[in-house]
């Protein structure tokens, strides 16, 4: 019973609770230099790492795809009439009723009628 209270007394003049055990000052304070170390490394890592790598290789990749739509307009590919291919039923409700919204004459070719 004496050890409850005189816990009891130690936790309310500190103003901390303690969960697993006594943890002195000395570590908590250590704790925390350790938790602001950490934070720093991980955002140095995040501006100088990551935001380039972000940048370069949405540079790479929107040159890549610049690129191909670059070789699609200057050699656009050929519709090949396969049974399977362009049944309608009937007339979408949009549009001109032949084309679905996500048709791209870029590179769906049509049917040379």
């Amino acid at each position: 019973m004496f050890r409850i209270s005189q816990l009891a007394r130690t936790t309310a003049s500190r103003g901390v609770r303690s969960y697993s055990g006594l943890f002195s000052n000395e570590a908590y304070e250590a704790s925390k230099e350790t938790a602001r170390t950490s934070v720093e490394t991980w955002r140095k890592i995040s501006l100088f790492v990551a935001v380039p790598s972000v940048v370069i290789f949405s540079y790479v990749a929107t040159k890549e795809e610049l690129d191909h739509i670059h070789h699609l307009e200057h050699d656009p590919p050929k519709f090949v009439a396969y049974p399977y291919l362009r049944i309608r039923r009937r007339k979408f409700p949009y549009g001109d009723g032949d084309h679905t919204p996500f048709s791209n004459p870029l590179v769906n070719p049509d049917p040379e009628d």
